[in-house]
């Protein structure tokens, strides 16, 4: 049986040296798993896939092969998280193709409108955060997976892996600029801004995100930036490969957002996204938060 799992791009609020705070957009990357019992081989044409696959395998003590298929919608390169989101979808499918073997992909009820995913695998529940380390020790970024797995806004030493602060962003519009060249920027160079660098960074983890955001893309001197932010966009994100994503609240700005940066690259209109990478399947058992609570006993967990 093929399992699908999707994971969604992510943009930047700050990159610091060893830190970082992103957020997911809407942008799809799509894996698909399939257990190969009969053999032991990895078939991905994605490098990053197969890394994963193995590492996912790996890590749950299994030898099966694997057919893992990805496909994606985020601008390859250019700064948007397609390598993280790539990678967050590949470990949730293969992990989810694990679980219907060896356990479960359930969901976990907390009220009426707050719900999530979660897996059981031999009698214990996987922790996502084991997940998202393993796709860390590929070299993908830490905040961004975060942001890819959980959705919303994430905050996170990179170094030591641990998310600071988390949460939901408004309902925004974003208007994608693909640029027609990156040009990465390596983020040490910009030593001699150390001291703005940290209250960029302490501006974030105040939860002043798009304050943030904005002084962290004219850090870059980045005339495009400014030139959405002219346009009325509320704040605008840029990588280091200088995709940049203009956020907007009134739908009625966009096309002056849009106008004021046509000539600079292929544009997308999207929106912010909240929610998280899932398995697409239907949930085998519905558990409520006392019953989930019961089943964690005293295992490490974290639900962010």
């Amino acid at each position: 049986m093929e399992i699908e799992a999707i994971a969604y791009g992510t943009g930047v609020i700050v990159d610091a040296i060893d830190r970082g705070a992103s957020f997911a957009v809407d942008l799809k990357a799509k894996a698909t798993a399939r257990l190969l019992e009969d053999e032991k081989r990895i078939k991905a044409k994605d490098k990053t896939a197969k890394d994963i696959a193995k590492k996912v395998l790996k890590f749950f003590g299994y030898e099966y092969g694997l057919e893992i298929k990805t496909e994606s919608e985020i601008p390859p390169d250019k700064g948007f998280g397609e390598k993280e989101a790539i990678a967050t979808a590949t470990a949730l499918s293969v992990s989810g193709a694990l679980a219907r073997k060896h356990g479960a992909i359930n969901e976990l009820r907390i009220d009426k409108y707050l719900k999530g995913q979660f897996l059981i695998m031999d009698e214990k529940i996987v922790d996502k955060k084991d997940l998202i380390d393993l796709c860390a020790d590929s070299g993908m970024q830490f905040d961004r997976t975060s942001a890819s797995f959980y959705g919303g806004f994430v905050i996170a030493d990179n170094k030591k892996r641990q998310i600071l602060r988390r949460g939901e962003m408004e309902s925004l519009h974003a208007v994608i600029l693909i640029p027609g060249k990156a040009e990465r920027v390596n983020v040490n160079e910009l030593g001699s801004f150390k001291n703005e660098l940290e209250l960029v960074w302490n501006e974030a983890l105040k939860g002043n995100l798009y304050t943030a955001m904005r002084l962290n893309s004219l850090l870059y001197g980045d005339k495009t930036a400014k030139k959405m932010l002219d346009a009325g966009a509320l704040t605008v994100s840029r990588s280091k490969e200088r995709g940049i994503i203009a956020i907007s609240r009134d739908e009625n700005k966009i096309k002056d957002i849009v106008k004021s940066v046509k000539r600079d690259g292929k544009i997308l209109i999207q929106k912010i996204m909240n929610e998280e990478a899932k398995i697409l399947v239907k949930p085998k058992k519905v558990v409520k938060i006392k019953e989930f609570l019961e089943l964690k006993g005293d295992q490490e967990f974290h639900w962010l």
